[in-house]
C-alpha cells in the first residue's frame, strides 16, 4: 500500500503560468495504490525450466478534492478503479542457450493493457554472450495526461486518451574481451506528450496520430595499456518517424582516461586518478515544468554541443577508501552556456570529497 502526494504552492500567482483563479496558488494531488499478487512457481522437466503463473490486483485512487468548471467544461475530481490481471513467465537454459519470456494482460477494470517480452541468449564463452529479443507493451498514459487540476486556469483538463503501444526489438553482445554493444529499434503508436506548440501559451497533453520510430545504437569498450586505461561509452540515436513530437541527441559520449595502480613498497595504496569527458550533440531537449512535474516538448531552444570534464582521485589504504571529485572543472574557461534543460542552468564547478572507513571486516 502506497500513498504519494504532490504539492505546488506559491504565495502569489506568477504570470509565467498564465492567468489564475485566485491570487494564492495551492495545488495538491494524491495517489493511493494497493497492489497484491498471488503466484505459483513450477520447476519441472515437463516445462523445461522455471515456469510461473500469477494473478495481480491493482487498486488506484488518484486526483483532487474538488471539481473545476472552466469555460463551461467540468473537470472531475478523481480517477478510481480496481484492475485484475493475469500473467505467466518462463525461464530455461539448454547447453549454451538461455531463453526467457513473459506475458501479462488486464482482464478486468476501467483500464486495459498487456505486456509481452521474450529474450534468447547464446554463450560464446564463460564471459561473453550474444542476445536478441522483443518488448511489446500496450498501456494507458500516465494520470497527469488524463486528469489535472490547478489554480492556474490553463492547467485543467480531463482526457480519454487511447492506450500507447510501445514495441521494441533489440539485439546485442556482452563481451569484455571484444565489445559491449546493443541495437534497439522502438516504435510508439498513440504517443502521448505535453507540448506548447501551435501557438499555445501553456502546455497541454496531446496524443500523436502518427507513429514515433526511434533507433538507438550503444557501444562500450575499455582499452588498457599497462597502468593506464581508456573507458569509452558511445550512443548513436536517430528519430526515424515523428520528429515533430519526439527529439533525442544524435550522439552521446562518455570517456574516462585514468591511471590505476598500487603504489609504494608492499602495495599499501591503491590509486586511481583520471579525467572523464562527457558530451552530447545539440537537440530540442524537453522543457521541465515544475507545476506539473513533467517535461514538455519544445522546438525553440536547442541544448547541448558543450563539453564537460570531471577530474577524479580515488584511493584505498587498508580499510580506508576516499575520493576527491572536481565536477565540471572546465566551466570557467569554455563559456557559461550550459543547461540541464531549457531555463535550468547546469551546475558550475563543484568539488566533492568522501571517506569510508571500515573499522571491522
Amino acid at each position: 500500500y502506497e500513498i504519494k502526494h504532490y504539492e505546488f504552492t506559491q504565495k502569489s500567482a506568477n504570470s509565467f503560468f498564465g492567468p489564475a483563479f485566485k491570487p494564492v496558488i495551492d495545488d495538491r494531488s494524491k495517489l493511493e495504490k494497493l497492489y497484491n499478487e498471488v503466484y505459483l512457481d513450477f520447476n519441472s522437466p515437463f516445462v523445461l525450466g522455471n515456469f510461473r503463473v500469477n494473478v495481480q490486483n491493482y487498486n488506484y485512487n488518484y486526483g483532487y478534492n474538488s471539481k473545476v468548471i472552466n469555460d463551461d467544461e467540468v473537470i472531475g475530481p478523481r480517477l478510481k478503479g480496481n484492475v485484475l490481471s493475469a500473467g505467466a513467465s518462463w525461464h530455461t537454459g539448454y547447453k549454451k542457450f538461455n531463453f526467457k519470456a513473459a506475458a501479462e494482460t488486464i482482464f478486468s477494470g476501467p483500464i486495459n493493457g498487456n505486456l509481452i517480452t521474450a529474450e534468447a541468449r547464446f554463450a560464446i564463452d564463460s564471459i561473453s554472450d550474444v542476445y536478441a529479443g522483443m518488448h511489446l507493451n500496450n498501456r494507458s498514459p500516465g494520470f497527469n495526461y488524463l486528469l489535472f487540476q490547478s489554480d492556474y486556469t490553463s492547467y485543467n483538463w480531463q482526457n480519454d486518451f487511447k492506450n500507447e503501444g510501445i514495441n521494441t526489438l533489440f539485439i546485442g553482445m556482452n563481451s569484455p574481451k571484444w565489445l559491449n554493444a546493443s541495437v534497439d529499434l522502438t516504435r510508439i503508436s498513440s504517443y502521448t506528450y505535453f507540448t506548447t506548440e501551435d501557438g499555445m501559451e501553456q502546455p497541454k497533453p496531446l496524443q500523436f496520430d502518427g507513429t514515433v520510430g526511434y533507433l538507438k545504437v550503444k557501444a562500450e569498450k575499455e582499452f588498457r595499456l599497462g597502468k593506464f586505461a581508456l573507458d569509452n561509452a558511445i550512443i548513436y540515436q536517430n528519430v526515424l518517424e515523428g520528429n515533430d513530437v519526439f527529439s533525442v541527441p544524435q550522439f552521446i559520449t562518455r570517456n574516462s582516461l585514468y591511471f590505476n595502480s598500487y603504489l609504494f613498497k608492499g602495495k599499501p595504496l591503491l590509486l586511481q586518478t583520471g579525467i572523464t569527458f562527457k558530451y552530447f550533440t545539440k537537440y530540442y531537449m524537453r522543457e521541465y515544468n515544475p507545476l506539473m512535474a513533467e517535461f514538455t516538448f519544445q522546438n525553440k531552444q536547442q541544448i547541448g554541443g558543450y563539453p564537460m570534464f570531471d577530474f577524479f582521485i580515488n584511493a584505498e589504504v587498508s580499510r580506508v577508501r576516499m575520493y576527491l571529485l572536481f565536477q565540471h572543472f572546465n566551466a570557467g574557461f569554455t563559456g557559461y552556456n550550459y543547461y540541464s534543460a531549457p531555463t535550468y542552468p547546469y551546475r558550475d564547478l563543484k568539488i566533492r570529497f568522501g571517506l569510508v572507513w571500515n573499522f571491522f571486516i
